[in-house]
């Protein structure tokens, strides 16, 4: 029955998953179906299905012996080995073992699965983006606009779920120290309940080789980066050694390229590579492409078939689109150019997966890239809710602190007050609103700058107002008497 691969993701009820039983093809050979777990739900499930005489002759059950939570009915037979079902169902919404389940089927080429929506599933969380520039960023943007996230780009204090965001600013490329270094160092509580530690990312990286010569294509153009003057008066093959290792602005490619490499080791973190992502329009091979959204379905619950995905990530539209290749490095390197590259350590290459020992061939894809798509992503369970972060100091003699999902003004005339020790019905002294603007303004509009302000605007409107009346007065009064 199954010729491709398919998730699909229903609510935990029962109608739900007996609508997915009406909805297969009964013709021919009885569709077999497996449960995993097979617990109270799922033999509830069962018996339902099976008062219909016509889905009892065409369907068959089966189970995994170690996943039986309940005696394991007459009705419902253990799979043998090396028997290929053609339906999955799953029955937990334990996120944890709904993950490893779902992780089982990696390799499968031919599988349909329905599983239960959990705190897992695309649309319940919110996304982070990273890349490394000229690695395939807007191939990356693409990917995720098919997957049906939204486009949020900045990321405020409380991401929206089913939403995209960069983890700093509206860049996606940041590097591992700026974020987790630079930033902790000037931001309250040490940055440690940043939405980032409890979501899933996506990191793009690519062939340092074939990324240097898309820089050396990109970045002389006038308008496109701040520093195009300065590479602008070179030709490409000067342009190429320049970028290879410059001395006083750039640095080397080792050096931009290492600022990421961190970002690999990161259990939230998924590598996802250009080399594997571009397909077939782009020099790749499409089995890779698909084994690779197909990876990214299952770790972040996204319905759909992967094939179609891969159809619609290719863009030529991108205003940094060049060339778009895999291997672009050997229509354009050098002899000189390679021997620059090679003298620099190649330990950043290594990282990413393409060995110094494969430099005289096409390497398309990463030696690492099976690892990273086998990997699971782990994010923090820690939850700050109930600890109050001050988020800013001394706003107009106010702190505004987080707490429980809000954000508090208390006002320094009250003196250091810990918001976790007050009952519910004290905290109503405080203004509280659900984002930071919102307190913000209120703490604006009680200040007495603001309602002396407000006073004189009132007293010097309500004054040309009566100005204004008594001019028509007495140009009425003239045109009488004249």
């Amino acid at each position: 029955m199954n010729e491709y691969q398919e998730l699909q993701f229903i609510d935990y009820k029962e109608r739900c998953y007996i609508d997915v039983c009406q909805d297969l093809p009964l013709q021919g050979s009885k569709v077999k179906i497996l449960l995993r777990p097979f617990n109270r739900f799922a033999a509830d499930f069962v018996r339902k299905v099976y008062q219909s005489e016509e889905r009892k002759r065409k369907i068959v059950f089966y189970s995994l012996r170690e996943e039986c939570d309940v005696l394991l009915p007459d009705d419902v037979l253990p799979l043998p080995n090396n028997l290929e079902v053609d339906v999955i169902l799953m029955f937990s919404t334990d996120c944890e073992i709904l993950t490893s389940m779902l992780m089982d089927y990696l390799e499968d080429t031919k599988v349909y699965i329905v599983a239960p929506i959990t705190e897992n599933y695309f649309k319940r969380k919110p996304l982070f983006l990273i890349s490394i520039p000229k690695s395939g960023t807007h191939l990356l943007y693409e990917l995720v606009q098919s997957f049906g996230y939204k486009a949020g780009v900045v990321c405020p204090e409380e991401p929206l779920p089913g939403f995209w965001y960069c983890v700093e600013y509206s860049n996606s490329h940041t590097a591992a120290r700026d974020f987790f270094i630079e930033r902790v160092r000037r931001s309250p509580f040490g940055m440690r309940d940043h939405p980032f530690m409890r979501s899933p990312a996506l990191f793009i990286y690519r062939n340092p080789l074939d990324i240097l010569v898309s820089e050396a294509n990109y970045y002389h153009k006038d308008g496109k980066t701040p520093f195009a003057g300065y590479l602008s008066k070179y030709p490409f093959k000067e342009r190429l050694l320049k970028l290879i290792d410059d001395p006083w602005l750039l640095g080397s490619i080792r050096d931009r390229i290492g600022k990421f490499i961190a970002w690999l080791d990161f259990p939230n973190v998924i590598p996802v590579s250009f080399e594997e992502l571009i397909g077939r329009n782009g020099g790749g091979d499409i089995g890779a492409q698909t084994k690779l959204i197909w990876s990214l379905q299952l770790k972040l619950n996204i319905p759909g078939k992967p094939g179609e995905f891969g159809g619609k990530i290719f863009s030529k539209e991108s205003a940094t689109f060049n060339e778009g290749q895999i291997g672009m490095h050997m229509r354009h390197f050098t002899t000189s150019a390679y021997n620059k590259f090679y003298s620099l350590p190649q330990d950043f290459m290594e990282s990413l997966g393409f060995s110094s020992k494969d430099k005289d061939e096409n390497i398309k894809i990463s030696h690492r890239a099976d690892e990273f798509r086998l990997r699971p992503y782990v994010y923090s369970k820690v939850n700050f809710d109930n600890t109050p972060i001050t988020v800013v100091s001394n706003y107009l003699d106010y702190n505004i602190v987080k707490y429980k999902g809000f954000y508090y003004g208390v006002s320094h005339r009250l003196g250091p007050r810990d918001l976790s020790k007050l009952k519910a019905e004290d905290l109503d002294m405080f203004y509280c609103e659900q984002d930071i603007d919102s307190v913000k303004q209120r703490i604006l509009l009680s200040t007495s700058i603001f309602k002396r302000t407000r006073r004189f605007i009132r007293r010097f409107l309500k004054n040309l107002q009566a100005g204004r009346i008594l001019k028509k007065i007495n140009d009425s009064k003239f045109l009488i008497t004249s």
